[in-house]
């Protein structure tokens, strides 16, 4: 099927097949990789680097690869905090920069590069990356994404990329003899079969944030909905939506296949469903995957995203760091940014994290290739999808929807009513 032109494909098909191709361990690679030009800074620079930790292990790799560049770096000292969740560290950064004390650097995930730039916020790599010898070892497809529209510049150096994956309990599922859902119908049905209220629960559903709606996005563009067309027509309040949206509320609601606690559950409480074995099924990021798999080894397992048409989807964001406009000192911060894409800080804030390298240099190494999680999304490489960020009122719905999914799970607004919601964002009317 030919893919629309609103939407962006982060990491090519060869790019993710060359994923199960045979390599050498990290220390050969790392030793293969083009050399780092010699620092260009040398004064004293004292920076701020402010971003977001999933959680105590994620805030230990952070707080230590700035150890590292502080240690190898005789001029520039960078001051971390990474002590928020995602979404409350943008909501920092944002309010900072509005007071004039916004940090010299920040980390962003996909969803609100292109916000980050509309508001002035973020200034282009393009000047730095451009000169920097080690550019080619980045895939066209993650250049593409740097710049989020064609026709703008590089706008931020991408560390990882984060496929999602529907994870399942395979012991649960084996033992009521299901197989792992490949459409929509299916899971919702699994969900059904696989509960036995209070001790297991067959989906591990969440009511906070955003990230609350964003698992469900894939599944809604499957059924043929784009949120918002290339000639900036908003579908999100269609008939297919609400049903997919349904569908999935009533998990909650009606069919009482979700656990209770739902309306204020986020990564934290969804995780140790699942660890527990209080719950069947989570559509989550690989990120996930380490301590799932450390926690639960064979018993944890995941397949694709399920599909609500005949084309599944597989939704994959770019994660990684961008320079302020404020930063006085941006050939620095830019130092800063390569030395977090280098191979020891980027294999532990990618691959080591559960999620998949941007670099031809890190693709082939075994933490990689040997990876069942990541051999699941890199099968779905053709798929790989990101909601039309670069649409003008994409930050303006992500930011105000998620009280309102809570009235929707409370019962308090209906579907429909979430969704006329929703599409107002989405228009710019609210």
């Amino acid at each position: 099927m030919k893919k629309e032109k609103t939407e962006t494909n982060v990491v090519s098909r060869r790019h993710t097949l060359g994923l199960m191709a045979m390599a050498a361990g990290t220390a050969a690679i790392a030793s293969t990789l083009p050399g780092l030009a010699a620092p260009a800074v040398r004064k004293k620079v004292e920076l701020a680097y402010w971003t977001w930790a999933d959680n105590p292990n994620h805030q230990q790799r952070i707080m230590e690869a700035v150890k590292q560049f502080n240690q190898s770096s005789e001029f520039v000292t960078v001051t971390a905090d990474a002590s928020s969740v995602t979404m409350e560290a943008r909501q920092k950064v944002i309010v900072a920069y509005a007071a004039g004390v916004a940090p010299d650097i920040s980390g962003t995930v996909q969803t609100h590069v292109q916000d980050w730039y509309n508001q002035g916020i973020l200034h282009p790599v393009d000047e730095f990356f451009t000169q920097w010898d080690e550019q080619n070892d980045y895939f066209d497809s993650v250049k593409a994404g740097m710049r989020v529209k064609p026709d703008q510049p590089l706008l931020f150096l991408p560390l990882s990329v984060l496929p999602y994956v529907l994870y399942y309990r395979a012991d649960l599922f084996d033992k009521a003899g299901l197989a792992p859902p490949d459409t929509y119908d299916e899971f919702i049905e699994a969900a059904r079969v696989l509960t036995d209220a209070p001790n297991v629960y067959g989906y591990a559903l969440r009511g906070l944030d955003y990230y609350a709606v964003q698992p469900i996005e894939p599944i809604h563009r499957s059924a043929g909905v784009k949120f918002v067309d290339e000639n900036g027509n908003v579908d999100f309040d269609s008939p297919e939506a609400v049903a997919v949206t349904q569908k999935w509320v009533d998990m909650f609601i009606k069919d009482k296949s979700a656990q209770p606690t739902a309306i204020n559950d986020r990564y934290p409480q969804l995780f140790a469903l699942m660890e527990e074995g209080l719950a069947a099924q989570w559509i989550y990021g690989t990120h996930a995957s380490p301590q799932m798999d450390a926690a639960l080894g064979d018993r944890i397992q995941a397949t694709r995203i399920p599909r609500a048409g005949d084309k599944p989807y597989t939704l994959a964001n770019l994660e990684g760091n961008f320079i302020t406009t404020s930063c006085s000192e941006k050939e620095a911060a830019f130092e800063f940014l390569v030395h977090m894409a280098q191979p020891e800080a980027s294999m532990s804030l990618g691959p080591n994290r559960g999620q998949m390298p941007v670099r031809r240099s890190l693709q082939q190494l075994p933490a990689v290739q040997e990876n069942r999680f990541f051999k699941v999304v890199a099968d779905e490489a053709e798929n790989w999808w990101n909601p039309p960020f670069e649409s003008e009122h994409w930050a303006n719905y992500q930011d105000k929807i998620a009280p309102y999914w809570q009235e929707a799970l409370r019962e308090a607004i209906s579907v429909q009513e979430f969704h006329d919601t929703a599409a107002g964002f989405l228009r710019g009317e609210v």
